[in-house]
């Protein structure tokens, strides 16, 4: 039974037991894992406290083919997201950002690309100052592209510009300025998305198109436990 060393995103924790927690990774090297850590939640574990959604970690597993679940021997934080975990906004968007990986992967398919876009977006995310959605719509429009189900912006421009119906951008009814702004958060220019000031209008309006294009064509995709939730807390 090897033993495995790579970079994780914590996707989600659940709790096993009295002491111990059922992990779902996005490592580096081997796609989505799921591991058991025992006796991490006991107060003694040095190391139990790496073990938290979003958390970029150094992980060390024990692999086994035939389990579902692989053992986890350890985790230590690469990079420190205190910002995140210490901001309202940037906490939801984050946990949007794990939760769709989460949803739209499938285990043990590794995928490089999906995973240093997951670590660069809650990086780019913990140290940005403002604009955190613009981080979201991006890391949308980049992982549908790596999934296979890139938007054809110029395809959805053209069809504004001669007053064509096309499902989604119709649907949510966008502008050309809309789609333009669209079309420079799909460029995943650190500056350029921190740079623009989307107006709580788009930011409604780009919500409804990835929730529609995700529903049509991820299944489960488009409705986000994370978003209900966050949604019922701003409510007091």
């Amino acid at each position: 039974m090897p033993i495995i060393k790579t970079e994780a995103v914590v996707l989600k924790c659940d709790n096993y037991r009295e002491t111990s927690k059922i992990i779902t990774f996005y490592t580096k090297s081997h796609g989505k894992v799921k591991g058991i850590a025992k006796g991490v939640r006991n107060s003694k574990s040095r190391w139990g406290g790496s073990l938290q959604s979003m958390a970029l970690v150094n992980l060390m597993f024990y692999f086994k083919e035939t389990r579902t679940l692989h053992l986890v021997s350890n985790a230590e934080h690469t990079e420190a997201l205190t910002n995140i975990y210490n901001d309202f906004d940037k906490m939801q968007y984050g946990y949007q950002m794990i939760e769709l990986v989460n949803k739209t992967t499938a285990e043990y398919q590794e995928n490089t690309k999906i995973y240093n876009l997951l670590s660069e977006a809650l990086i780019l995310l913990n140290i940005s100052t403002e604009n955190y959605v613009n981080v979201l719509f991006s890391f949308k429009f980049r992982l549908l592209n790596l999934l296979g189900f890139k938007v054809d912006l110029s395809n959805h421009l053209s069809n504004i510009e001669n007053n064509q119906r096309n499902q989604y951008f119709y649907e949510t009814k966008f502008t050309n300025n809309d789609v333009k702004t669209i079309e420079a958060l799909s460029e995943w220019n650190f500056n350029l998305v921190l740079s623009l000031n989307i107006t709580k209008t788009q930011v409604l309006l780009f919500e409804r198109f990835f929730e529609n294009y995700l529903r049509d064509h991820i299944e489960n995709a488009g409705f986000s436990n994370v978003k209900k939730v966050y949604s019922s807390q701003e409510l007091f």
